[in-house]
């Protein structure tokens, strides 16, 4: 068995999939039979909720400097994803908190702050009301308003498709409070519920996936909040919001890691298993390609996530097109994974019972909805696609030492970060990128290492040089696309913002075997899993796939088994999960 040393930001994570237990035991209240069970009966996960409000879970949606265990959001992310690979319902229905939460994180005083840390450590939880039955995403046009009276306001209008709408304390309500037409027309309040008449919860909505989540709505008539409802200034409302999106973005893409690590490994489960033809069907070339693959596309996504997380204390100031990035790489890329798993599985991904109760398609349903949460895939990629003109044409922002410090402490993984500043995020990066911009660098980098297997360094470079190709190819179409006033509302800017995406997963991974290449561990460093990475994020730019030594899979093939063996998370920082013998009972 090979030693593999955790790094500290991932021992919160490890000890607590350890004390929630093995997830394939029965009788375990975490179990994927009991999750399976409950989503049958589109029953809310009340036991599991409680354990982890037993456990104080809600501490990490708390920042360290107002009490809370959020110190790092790289160790945040590694906690909701221990989470989310047992029940996507539980991790979902619990971490709202978070998300409702983080508005006033962001942008209350220290006093809304104080009153929310307290409401949010009795176990109460947070709900975010931001969408409306009519208009969605857009939120210009939400209708919800708080008029001014005599000491507050009066709240009246419709908030639907809430998380816990009905089982949230308090709610963070986003309301017109001027001129609709105006970006400084919108105030966020905070709500909290009392036995006062002024509002109703809605019927719970009946949904695809997560189906015991608390999706419901709330009305509000002409309910009074004090002066002090209100988070921040008032006309703050949206420029906070789309702030503390640029978190939300980083941290959902965590649900997505724990959901494609549990449908790999119950995937792999089967491969291994299942006998055909004389064999398992993990020896089927095929099926070992698709599992490898899997494997492969889901260290790209975490490479991805963990850069968001860490850019979040080093970059804040460029988190507007990170975190949209990540947002829409990470939950779609799983989409992908979980659709070439179903191939494997067969028949089994239909099934609602039978191989390991049948959490795989429970799995495939509950994930479709990430890539909704905080601005859907159309919505991220216009985040993206709107500064695409300056990112491209600022080749560098930063001096280059500047620039080489920077991809340290984000890619570095045992650097301490700096303690995050929200005073510091910022709309628009203004060209700035560092993790792309800085592709050169670690290309340069890279030329001077000495590897033992110089045929495997010298694909590395080949299939980086080739992303560095395919940049420039965009900078001057975009360049020349620019020209054209309609750019902004074209296909093509989606076309091109999904292109930026796959080059700055491409410097993720590059980066970050860069900077941690003998520290995560000799599968790490050997390489084998950077160049099929590039390689399939060069398919996804449109080129013909490679026919690459076969080593590089088996090696790949070989680490999936040993990690699934082990029973440590499919990672590059594999830390140990719960044994076979670990059991949560109530």
């Amino acid at each position: 068995m090979m030693k593999t040393q955790i790094l500290p930001q991932y021992r919160a994570a490890e000890s607590l999939d350890q004390r929630l237990g093995d997830p394939f035991a029965p009788d375990n209240v975490f179990s994927f039979g009991n999750a399976v069970a409950l989503d049958e009966r589109e029953e809310y996960p009340e036991e599991a909720c409680q354990i982890l409000d037993e456990l104080k879970v809600f501490d990490h949606y708390i920042p360290a400097q107002l009490g809370g265990q959020l110190k790092s959001f790289e160790e945040f992310i590694a906690v909701l994803r221990v989470i989310a690979r047992r029940d996507l319902t539980v991790a979902i229905a619990h971490g709202k908190t978070y998300l409702g939460a983080v508005a006033t994180w962001v942008g209350g005083s220290g006093e809304q702050r104080r009153r929310l840390v307290e409401i949010i450590k009795s176990g109460s939880q947070v709900a975010l009301a931001l969408t409306e039955r009519s208009h969605g995403s857009d939120l210009l046009a939400s209708e919800a308003v708080a008029e001014r009276v005599v000491d507050g306001y009066s709240l009246s209008g419709e908030k639907w498709l809430i998380n816990n709408a009905t089982r949230g304390r308090v709610l963070t309500v986003f309301a017109k409070t001027g001129n609709s037409s105006d970006p400084r027309g919108f105030s966020l309040f905070l709500v909290k519920k009392n036995d006062r008449a002024g509002y109703k919860t809605l019927p719970k909505i009946k949904t695809h996936g997560i189906r015991g989540a608390d999706i419901s709505g709330i009305s509000f008539d002409r309910l009074f909040l004090p002066e002090d409802a209100c988070i921040g200034r008032v006309g703050a409302g949206l420029e906070i919001m789309l702030k503390a999106f640029q978190l939300t973005r980083t941290v959902i893409p965590g649900l997505s890691l724990g959901a494609a690590d549990t449908a790999l490994r119950v995937t792999l489960d089967f491969a291994l298993t299942r006998k055909l033809y004389g064999d398992s069907v993990f020896a089927i070339p095929h099926a070992r390609r698709l599992l490898c693959d899997a494997f492969v596309d889901l260290l790209i996504c975490e490479c991805v996530s963990i850069a968001s997380a860490r850019s979040i204390h080093v970059e804040p100031e460029q988190m507007s097109v990170r975190s949209a990035i990540s947002k829409f790489f990470v939950p779609t890329t799983v989409e992908k994974i979980l659709k070439s798993l179903s191939v494997v599985m067969g028949a089994r991904q239909y099934l609602r019972q039978e191989h390991c109760d049948g959490v795989f398609q429970k799995i495939y349903r509950d994930n479709g909805i990430l890539s909704l949460f905080d601005g859907s895939t159309a919505v991220n990629l216009h985040a993206i696609g709107a500064q695409l003109g300056q990112l491209t044409r600022r080749v560098e922002h930063a001096e280059r030492d500047d620039l080489s410090n920077r991809l340290a402490r984000i890619f570095s993984l045992d650097q301490t970060l700096p303690e995050f500043d929200p005073v510091a995020l910022e709309l628009h990066n203004r060209g700035r990128d560092s993790v792309l911009q800085g592709l050169k660098l670690s290309l340069e980098k890279l030329s001077s290492l000495e590897l033992k297997d110089s045929a495997t360094l010298e694909l590395i470079m080949d299939r980086t040089r080739a992303i560095l190709t395919e940049v420039e190819n965009q900078r001057e179409r975009v360049t020349a696309s620019l020209k054209d006033n309609g750019f902004n509302k074209s296909p093509e800017m989606f076309e091109q913002a999904e292109k930026y995406c796959v080059f700055e997963a491409a410097a993720c991974c590059v980066h970050l075997w860069v900077h941690n290449r003998e520290a995560l561990g000799e599968f790490f460093e050997q390489g084998d899993w950077l160049v099929l990475s590039l390689e399939r994020l060069l398919v996804r730019l449109g080129r013909r796939r490679a026919i690459l030594p076969s080593e590089h899979e088996q090696r790949v093939a070989t680490e999936l088994e040993r990690l699934y063996h082990e029973r440590r998370v499919f990672s590059v920082v594999p830390f140990q999960l719960a044994t076979r013998e670990t059991i949560v009972e109530r």
